[in-house]
């Protein structure tokens, strides 16, 4: 689907105009449909079936040429059969009747203009082209989100693959790619570009991520090679993308498994403020996503209870800064020191006080694991939640 606004975007649309009912251009476009004559007079009789709810209607309004009042009834019945707007040609009418655009703006119903000699032929394939598109990257986001989320049976990723329609081989693995500074990859149009160098595997969007799946019938995919081979190709810098890499899956029994690890494994490069993480690497930060993903409520408890002495609105916040970049560097002074912009002494100093606050009683060793585990489940709320302010502040 696709809305009424964004329908205004489209080449074939772009020099209409908003008549009326602006308030409304979030109506969803599910389908065009034409409007001839089905209001003249005579063949009131099939007018409940003629259009179809979340329509985009076309029409000349020839029938109402030598009568301006059926207007209002065509407009009281296209409301009433919950068709999201309707488009007409200025050729019988250059300007709708006052009466009618007001009721168009009082009921919150988008009327549009056509802006010169666009075809009814033209806008329905371009605007129903759009729509299937669309509806097909909604049908991949939500199987993208139903893989990082759900264990998939084999029937499951059977059915998704007859859905697509595309050769996949026996294994698959996954990579799953941000652009830094981009909201959505919608604003990056080389990324586009990428599903045709794809063969055999394919192109999905998840949120403000894609993922790409590649596969084979060997189990040595050299996958990494060919996305940075690709990425090349659509001329986007590799230095400005965070990549996350799955490990080699059976393709009819662990393709959720590909997206998921990649998923994550770009998350935890977040994290890590790295420009890539492969999955296998991440050793027992595994443990810590499936907990995470298992069970968040614990997760979170456990981190709120463990750091809740540095989480409190009174808390020192350079003291959780401290403690994030400390883990991040792996326990390394000077480079946390570095970030934190003061003497490896102070860092000492901080890590001596956080150390008494959380957890006085245990050894240097067993406190480093446990403050580990903590602050990486934390981040990973963070950047599950979208909001890694602490990540950011701690690392600049």
């Amino acid at each position: 689907m696709m809305t009424v606004k964004e329908l205004l975007q489209l080449p074939i649309t772009k020099d209409f105009s908003v008549a009326a009912g602006s308030q409304a251009l979030n109506n969803r476009v599910q389908r065009v449909e034409i409007l001839d004559f089905e209001f003249a007079p005579g063949i009131e009789q099939v007018r409940d079936t003629v259009f179809n709810p979340g329509s985009l209607v076309l029409s000349s309004l020839l029938f109402a040429s030598q009568a301006p009042e059926r207007l209002i009834d065509m407009m009281k019945k296209l409301i009433e059969l919950k068709v999201s707007a309707l488009a007409y040609k200025p050729v019988i009418f250059k300007d709708l009747p006052d009466n009618v655009l007001t009721f168009a703006n009082e009921q919150g119903f988008p009327i549009l203009r056509f802006g010169g000699d666009e075809f009814f032929e033209d806008i329905i394939m371009e605007v129903m082209s759009h729509i299937k598109k669309n509806d097909h990257s909604l049908f991949l986001e939500r199987m993208m989100q139903r893989s990082i989320e759900e264990e998939l049976s084999e029937s499951d990723i059977q059915a998704f693959l007859q859905k697509i329609n595309q050769p996949f081989g026996k294994y698959v693995c996954a990579a799953n790619i941000q652009m830094n500074g981009i909201a959505s990859i919608e604003q990056v149009p080389a990324l586009s570009r990428l599903a045709p160098l794809l063969e055999p595997g394919m192109v999905a969007p998840f949120k403000n991520s894609l993922f790409i799946l590649f596969t084979g019938n060997h189990k040595q995919l050299a996958f990494e090679k060919k996305v940075k081979e690709q990425l090349a190709l659509c001329s986007l810098p590799i230095d400005s993308l965070t990549i996350g890499y799955s490990q080699v899956h059976s393709t009819h029994t662990g393709l959720h498994l590909s997206v998921r690890e990649a998923y994550y494994a770009r998350i935890m490069a977040e994290i890590g403020r790295s420009p890539a993480c492969h999955y296998e690497q991440l050793a027992s930060d595994q443990l810590l996503i499936e907990l995470y993903r298992k069970d968040a409520p614990f997760a979170n408890n456990y981190v709120h209870t463990y750091l809740g002495r540095l989480l409190e609105g009174k808390a020192d916040r350079d003291l959780l800064n401290t403690a994030v970049t400390f883990v991040l560097k792996k326990g390394n002074v000077k480079e946390t020191a570095a970030i934190q912009h003061c003497h490896p002494n102070t860092i000492r100093y901080r890590m001596m006080k956080i150390r008494q606050l959380i957890e006085p009683l245990s050894s240097e060793l067993i406190f480093y694991e446990h403050l580990s585990a903590a602050v990486k489940l934390y981040l990973l709320q963070q950047a599950m939640e979208e909001s890694p302010a602490v990540l950011e502040s701690a690392q600049k």
